[in-house]
């Protein structure tokens, strides 16, 4: 049965399609003018990728989705569906008005009621309260009546970012001190947002702070673009930037002095702003225009737009997992169990050049296979296979960039960077190591994180990033950590996410 889960947060929100054969992700957001929403449901692209069970009928989903989007909140618009990019554009139907629903009324009066409950029950303590709040004053000073700052937590997924020395950004949400709110409903929580830039080369990690006073949720949405090679770009509640040479805190009013010429609005709406091919790319929100920003003077230029979700994308561990790699023409060095050895692995398969690794919590030997191409090249078959050695290693797989590269290849001597779990209890930590192409383990770094609790990979040629926790420890809360471990020696820096 097909069905769409539409998440409203503020003025974005999630849009969720299932039926039996999966689900796919996407996202919303409000439009201008006569748009009245946008729902991006993903690219061909990104379904090849992630969703190939519903290429084929990539269309009529798209339009199920439109139908639904418009039956549960939006009943007076019409949609144009853009198949290519999983664009839906909702409109306003010319003449159309929109109407309250019947039950407004009867809405408001619960609200009322309930707000009229608990004002009676807040009544009856209302004096103790006077009461005790003016003995605390006395007793501890105005001191009493604040909550010191949350510890900061990491807010969504964390971003590479290349440079000398690169590092990882990690938008940062911490707890505002506040005026002790004594009804206990929270009401006056308020929520400070910062960055947090984790340089590459093992220095310490700087906190940029870039907003706080928020009182609603609406950064759940928040996210970091990417960068342009000179300033990370992200959006928080608004449209931001660090430069990275000075680590500095760009805003809208930067780049406004930058382009006097443009109209001041361009700068206020993030929902339009991505890194497109490298670059900051600024599109109007009813895609009318759109500009890129050089990344040394920040003058912006006309351009296409070019509209994209990648911000939201999101790419799971096992997209950077490979089963094998082929070290020479017709030589593959893979990591197999036995049942894969005796089944997608064994002598007479066809393989492609990247084959993903299996999900199945399975020992793993580093095995060596010679191969035979197929005729035009992009397939090889298996003519024999054998083990190297009696090693084995829990849910062992090579690493690689991302679901379409070959794994990472060290150099001096020529080896692959490998994953595997140190045991099968509760305690399974996530190990790294470095295997030369005869199957010998040039080095392996217990990383200490939880293998099952593993959030991000974000690899790259000379630094390994991991983002997730310890294993868990009874009545104890495990801190996110980043862990960088460098792909030549296998050195470990590691650095806690809280702050």
């Amino acid at each position: 049965m097909q069905r769409v889960v539409i998440v409203e947060s503020g003025r974005e929100g999630r849009v969720e399609y299932a039926e039996a054969s999966g689900t796919i992700g996407g996202y919303w957001e409000f439009g201008g003018d006569d748009i009245v929403t946008i729902v991006n449901m993903g690219s061909r692209e990104d379904w090849q990728r992630s969703h190939t069970w519903g290429l084929e009928k990539r269309a009529s989903i798209l339009r199920f989705i439109a139908d639904e989007v418009i039956r549960q909140r939006a009943p007076s618009c019409s949609a144009e569906i853009d198949e290519q990019s999983g664009s839906v554009v909702l409109r306003q139907k010319p003449g159309a008005a929109s109407h309250a629903p019947t039950n407004a009324s009867q809405a408001k009066a619960a609200a009322f009621v309930a707000k009229l409950r608990d004002l009676k029950s807040m009544l009856a303590i209302g004096v103790l309260a006077v009461a005790l709040i003016a003995g605390a004053l006395v007793w501890l000073g105005q001191k009493a009546l604040t909550v010191a700052p949350g510890s900061g937590s990491p807010l969504n997924e964390s971003v590479r970012f290349d440079g000398n020395p690169g590092g990882i950004a990690t938008l940062i949400r911490t707890t505002d001190s506040r005026f002790r709110d004594i009804s206990g409903r929270g009401g006056n929580d308020t929520t400070s947002l910062s960055i947090l830039i984790t340089p590459l080369d093992g220095a310490e990690p700087r906190l940029i702070p870039v907003v706080g006073n928020l009182s609603s949720h609406g950064y759940d949405l928040a996210r970091i673009m990417g960068s342009d090679g000179r300033t990370v770009w992200f959006d928080a509640m608004g449209f931001y930037g660090v430069r990275l040479d000075g680590l500095t805190l760009v805003t809208p009013k930067d780049l406004r002095t930058a382009n006097p010429d443009l109209d001041l609005s361009w700068w206020d709406d993030p929902r339009g702003i991505d890194i497109v091919d490298g670059k900051l790319n600024v599109m109007r929100i009813d895609r009318s225009a759109a500009v890129i920003v050089d990344p040394d003077t920040w003058k912006a230029t006309p351009t296409g737009p070019k509209p994209t979700n990648a911000r939201f994308e999101r790419r799971e561990p096992a997209d950077h997992l490979a089963a094998g790699v082929r070290i020479a023409p017709d030589t593959w060095l893979g990591l197999h169990s036995q049942a894969e050895r005796a089944g997608d692995f064994k002598p007479g398969k066809w393989i492609k050049p990247v084959e993903s690794a299996n999900a199945e919590r399975e020992k793993r030997s580093l095995t060596k296979a010679v191969l035979e191409a197929s005729s035009d090249g992009n397939r090889y078959r298996i003519r024999t296979i054998v083990p190297l050695g009696d090693a084995e290693y829990l849910e062992a797989a090579f690493l690689r960039m991302n679901a379409k590269s070959e794994p990472l290849r060290v150099s001096e001597p020529a080896s692959t960077l490998m994953i595997h779990t140190s045991g099968q209890g509760g305690a399974s930590t996530l190990v790294v190591s470095r295997v030369d192409d005869q199957g010998n383990l040039l080095w392996s770094t217990d990383t200490g994180l939880d293998r099952f609790s593993l959030k991000q990979i974000l690899p790259g040629q000379d630094v390994l990033a991991f983002i997730g926790t310890r294993p868990p420890i009874p009545d104890k809360l495990s801190q996110p950590l980043i862990v960088l471990v460098e792909s030549k020696t296998g050195k470990l820096t590691s650095h806690s996410l809280s702050r």
